[in-house]
């Protein structure tokens, strides 16, 4: 047992409950600094054996998964939710376009400056 890994595996857990917040309000900058947050963590816990960990070490570890996993569902369904508002906004994009073609590019003077 080592009281490092417990600090360790304390803090990771904070940040995935970080990461739901983050994921919530869309703050994509943040969630990717805590996603390097995390990396870092995972780097300093590869130096550990597997007798280094505590039973309550295995329990935050079963916490940490559980969080994960509901972070995935969360950020699937905003990445689900942009992407529809990018199609969407081509679309209207595309529209525009069209809309310009066919009208904004008649030759001569418009119909209102005849009368200006």
């Amino acid at each position: 047992m080592n009281p490092s890994t417990t600090i360790l595996l304390r803090e990771w857990k904070r940040l995935a409950e970080q990461e739901a917040t983050a994921i919530a309000s869309r703050e994509w900058p943040e969630l990717n600094e805590l996603l390097d947050q995390k990396d870092r963590i995972k780097d300093l816990l590869e130096d550990y054996e597997s007798p280094d960990f505590s039973e309550g070490d295995h329990q935050l570890v079963t916490e940490i998964i559980s969080i994960t996993g509901q972070n995935q569902q969360q950020l699937q369904l905003a990445m689900t939710a942009v992407q529809s508002q990018i199609q969407t906004e081509d679309r209207s994009l595309n529209t525009m376009r069209k809309v310009h073609q066919t009208y904004g590019q008649q030759g001569g003077p418009s119909f209102w400056h005849s009368y200006s």
